[in-house]
């Protein structure tokens, strides 16, 4: 296996988790505040890391603290931390939306369960929307390319 593959479809785990610290603090600064453009700030840093191979602001900062506290990488699948961030992206769009319609108690609803899976990430290394993957996407993907194997033959 090449380094570039790797490196698609690896992510460094440690990263991750200064991630989903930061993602904790940024959530939380964005409720006690109600800065709509900060939730934004979030939906698209999410949206970087779920949908494209831009770095995102966060994973750069991240990156850095790695490096600066010396922290050994650790590869991990990217898929499910990939669709983890689409989660996240869903969560803190819909944060924005509530918060610009004037709905604190909606936007605060969503905010503490993204600040609980950021927390688990952070802190437990549980990742929710790992598990979501790995027990609803990945056995859809792998029916569905099964399927295709069978018709091949």
């Amino acid at each position: 296996m090449n380094k570039k593959s790797i490196s698609k479809n690896h992510v460094n785990e440690k990263v991750v988790r200064l991630i989903a610290a930061q993602v904790i603090l940024l959530t939380l600064i964005t409720l006690l505040t109600g800065w709509t453009w900060l939730a934004l700030f979030l939906t698209a840093d999410f949206a970087l890391r779920a949908f494209t191979r831009i770095p995102s602001p966060l994973a750069v900062i991240a990156k850095g603290l790695a490096k600066a506290f010396g922290l050994t990488p650790k590869p991990i699948f990217a898929p499910p931390k990939r669709f983890a961030a689409g989660l996240g992206f869903a969560f803190s769009l819909a944060i924005a939306v509530f918060l610009y319609l004037h709905y604190p108690v909606a936007a605060y609803v969503t905010g503490g369960i993204l600040i609980v899976c950021a927390t688990l990430e952070a802190v437990f290394n549980i990742c929710l929307g790992c598990y979501v993957y790995n027990w609803i996407v990945a056995p859809i993907v792998n029916r569905n390319t099964e399927r295709r194997k069978q018709v091949v033959k």
